[in-house]
């Protein structure tokens, strides 16, 4: 549920709320350490930092659009310019995404198969103890070869069960932002 302080934050147009982002000129938009040519050019971490933080506040399901201001035009980065930059970079963010996932789960496999052999090896060598004299110390070390061998698990389960739904979680916001409406005005925005 958004809360009526996030819902003032956003002004609304045609029934979607607008993530408004003001720029003094184009370039700004853009990593300045980035020689590469504007299209192919990383966003500046603020910005994009802002547009995902302003989603997250609107919900996963609430419908917005970016309407990006831009105060003096800027020479070579129109709107139609601007609107392709930011797809790219989020396209180009889903990428690298999906490498982060497939390593993951690559890790999660490793880490399974290894996991299963120092299970298994620590209970066959706590069945293996059944040879020793029966005792206190026969049972301590039994226990001990079951326990360690269950924890060898832990991190395998971790990483299988748990450790993919931020990863899940960060697609879908930069899905949404890639897939949202984008408009790139210049000139200042209008007073409210």
């Amino acid at each position: 549920m958004v809360s009526c302080g996030v819902q003032s934050r956003y002004r609304l147009e045609g029934g979607r709320s607008c993530i408004d982002l003001h720029l003094q000129n184009a370039s700004q938009l853009f990593d300045g350490r980035d020689p590469a040519p504007f299209r192919e050019r990383d966003l500046d971490d603020d910005a994009v930092e802002y547009l995902l933080g302003a989603a997250d506040d609107l919900g996963a399901h609430r419908p917005f659009k970016v309407v990006v201001w831009v105060a003096e035009p800027t020479p070579g980065l129109g709107p139609a310019t601007l609107e392709a930059a930011m797809r790219a970079h989020f396209d180009y963010e889903l990428t690298r995404l999906g490498r982060t996932v497939r390593q993951h789960t690559r890790r999660a496999e490793l880490a399974l198969l290894l996991g299963v052999g120092v299970l298994v090896a620590f209970l066959s060598l706590a069945e293996l103890t059944q040879a020793l004299p029966v005792g206190a110390a026969r049972q301590i070390l039994r226990e001990g070869l079951v326990i360690f061998g269950w924890v060898a698990m832990w991190r395998p389960l971790e990483l299988i069960l748990y450790d993919w739904w931020p990863l899940v979680a960060q697609r879908r916001r930069l899905q949404r932002l890639r897939d949202a409406e984008i408009t790139v005005l210049e000139g200042p925005p209008p007073a409210v």
